[in-house]
């Protein structure tokens, strides 16, 4: 019973991270769907973030008070309904409103399944649950690509959302008659939370006052950007544009980000802990990714050898997960979940920024070309406004490089491996 209540809450978490990124493969559906521009469209889409990013500091205290089961629950048949409110309406404000909605819900994705691997299953088994975990929900980004424009183009883009609705309230109930709390532990950790209250606070201004914490925290900022806007958003009409290609074509190559991610997330992680380094992982790959994106950008002429730029690229993003171990290393050991927090909430209120700033770039430079209602932008406007994430990852790199060394007897100290709080 233990293994399908974790696979329910990795269900969800799976099913929110589709729904985070299903705008990058229907940006022209949805441009003529609600006669917006690519500004707008980046402002659609990081309407998830405006809920998800401030959600990021009270979700870990709301599970620890009221349980994973009621959470999840209420999640999935709010992301659920909200997923059918954007199928059928034709009013961008209601479609904003869907989009937040869908955010606020997925914030307990990820600390649900790790409430659930907490309590169901031994610590030695936790840190194995909660990789295992974290990638098979990366998967739903991938399928949230290539293979979700393979059912639009079957069966339009309002019934597909409208049936992944449908499964969002299937889910819910599902989690609703089959997941269990652990009754004692979690009426304890009520008690403990409401008693705890003013320690929460007071760990939260320690965390607040130690300057590592916010050169960590705008390191990984800057570094996620483009995992958030480009490979969740703007990769599947770059790729589009720039090869000619169809939308399911260029969604699985935009899923190589993730892919790339998924891979890339352990072998880091071990070597990383292997050596009780954590800076100097992340300088390189926060170099190696800048370089990788300029050549996708300005020299990769071939789609099969951007598919394989695009995984390598992933693979470096993936170093951005250390900034988790490193808040974490960077802080004393009674508020680490706060830092985790704290530092989760600036890296995704990034993506409520850069969406729409590319979408802005790609407007700014757009020749006024319109075809069937939709504007078309060409490979120029999406060199000039994709430029933004070199600059990005190398004012990361800058943040990176006033990263202190945590002391050595603290690396493996807090937290069994490298996982990500939520990505």
């Amino acid at each position: 019973m233990r293994w399908i209540i974790w696979f329910l809450a990795v269900a969800f978490y799976y099913y929110e991270f589709l729904l985070r990124v299903f705008p990058s493969v229907m940006v022209q559906e949805l441009m003529e769907a609600f006669s917006i521009s690519a500004l707008m469209i980046g402002n659609l889409s990081a309407f998830y973030f405006y809920a998800y990013a401030p959600m990021q500091l009270p979700v870990g205290i709301l599970t620890d008070r009221y349980g994973a089961r009621n959470l999840l629950t209420f999640a999935s048949l709010g992301c659920g309904l909200a997923t059918i409110m954007f199928a059928f309406t034709h009013n961008i404000w209601v479609a904003q409103i869907a989009r937040f909605i869908i955010g606020a819900g997925s914030a307990f994705g990820f600390v649900g399944m790790i409430y659930i691997s907490s309590h169901w299953f031994s610590r030695k088994k936790l840190a194995l649950l909660i990789g295992v975990g974290n990638s098979l929900g990366m998967l739903g980004a991938v399928s949230g690509q290539g293979p979700l424009r393979e059912l639009i183009d079957v069966f339009q883009w309002r019934d597909t959302l409208f049936y992944f609705g449908v499964a969002g309230l299937v889910l819910g109930a599902l989690i609703y008659f089959l997941v269990k709390n652990d009754p004692p532990k979690t009426k304890k950790q009520k008690k403990e939370t409401h008693e705890n209250l003013k320690d929460i606070i007071k760990g939260f201004i320690i965390v607040c006052k130690n300057p590592q914490t916010w050169v960590i925290a705008l390191a990984a900022f800057f570094f996620y950007t483009v995992t958030t806007s480009f490979a969740a958003l703007w990769s599947v009409p770059y790729i589009r544009t720039v090869y000619q290609v169809d939308d399911a074509t260029a969604g699985y190559a935009g899923s190589m980000v993730f892919l790339g991610w998924i891979v890339g997330g352990p072998i880091i992680g071990y070597f990383s802990d292997k050596l009780k380094r954590r800076k100097p992982f992340l300088l390189v790959s926060t170099i190696a990714a800048a370089i990788m994106f300029i050549s996708i950008l300005f020299f990769t002429k071939s789609l099969a050898w951007a598919f394989v730029e695009l995984f390598v690229l992933g693979l470096f993003l993936s170093a951005q997960l250390l900034t988790y171990s490193l808040a974490i290393e960077s802080n004393p050991a009674t508020v680490k979940g706060t830092a985790v927090a704290l530092t989760n909430f600036i890296v995704f209120f990034e993506g409520s920024l850069m969406q729409p700033f590319v979408g802005y770039l790609l407007d700014l430079n757009w020749s006024g070309e319109m075809k069937d209602g939709i504007p078309l932008y060409d490979k120029g406007d999406f060199q000039l406004a994709l430029s933004s994430f070199i600059v990005m990852l190398l004012v990361a790199f800058i943040f990176a490089l006033f990263i202190k060394r945590p002391k050595p007897n603290r690396i493996h100290q807090e937290i069994p491996e490298t996982t990500t709080p939520e990505n």
